[in-house]
């Protein structure tokens, strides 16, 4: 797989009235065949759900779904039996597994919740559900936040995956360096604010760029900035279980 660069203006849209998405991958009634997915990440989807709205129960199945509040908060429920509000500053992954029903609907009445999903392949398939939900450790500026790896920890969301994501507030002028954790995953950066020049490539507010098989990944920032980052194994993957 090469290079990819996705621009915000060329997401797929969708407005429900009370939910507003923007899709990065084909997703629901979005579709693209030349955007199916990077590597094992399936969905990015940039979502806002009304004040006093939410998405009722639904199931899925071997997924491993990762929600990171931007602003507002979200009440989580699901068939294990959790029940949780989420907010900035905190993440929660359904491990789907064999397959679980949740809901999700925003914590305030009258107050937009804003969050980015991602969906990505798991390791293993058919094992049982689960479900984390963690508050981040403060990384502070110009540090990588860790948000989901395979072990997982007191503040990081563990993954049935070798995959591993991170968030970034970056002042202008600096530069981070990721060191992958292989050498056959890729990485995927979204922007969610700012400015940055990756691979000689400038990335504004929601650009992304996606950059197989590297050994370390250079993020400049052109403004202040923040970045999420995305690292997941590169094989080729679908939706079937028998991978």
């Amino acid at each position: 797989m090469d290079k990819v660069i996705h621009r915000s203006g060329s997401r797929g849209y969708s407005d429900n009235g009370w939910l507003k998405t923007y899709y990065t991958f084909s997703c629901a009634n979005y579709y693209d065949p030349r955007r199916i997915n990077f590597g094992a990440l399936r969905v990015l989807n940039d979502d806002t759900i009304e004040g006093g709205e939410g998405l009722k129960s639904h199931p899925h199945d071997n997924m491993e779904i990762v929600f990171i509040p931007l602003e507002g908060s979200i009440d989580h429920g699901d068939s294990l039996g959790n029940f949780v509000t989420v907010s900035p500053g905190e993440a929660q992954i359904m491990s789907s597994g064999t397959g679980m029903f949740h809901n999700e609907y925003n914590h305030s009445a009258d107050k937009p919740v804003k969050y980015v999903q991602m969906w990505i392949f798991p390791r293993e398939y058919e094992v049982m559900p689960s479900y984390s939900h963690v508050k981040l450790a403060d990384a502070g500026r110009n540090n990588w936040q860790a948000v989901v790896s395979p072990e997982g920890g007191e503040h990081v969301l563990p993954i049935n995956q070798h995959a591993w994501v991170y968030m970034a507030d970056m002042d202008a002028g600096h530069v981070m360096t990721h060191l992958l954790h292989n050498e056959d995953n890729g990485v995927y950066v979204f922007v969610l604010a700012g400015e940055v020049f990756i691979d000689g490539n400038v990335l504004q507010q929601r650009d992304a760029i996606g950059l197989p098989f590297m050994r370390t990944v250079d993020v400049e920032a052109r403004e202040d900035s923040k970045i999420l980052l995305i690292e997941v194994p590169m094989r080729k993957w679908s939706s079937t279980k028998d991978l």
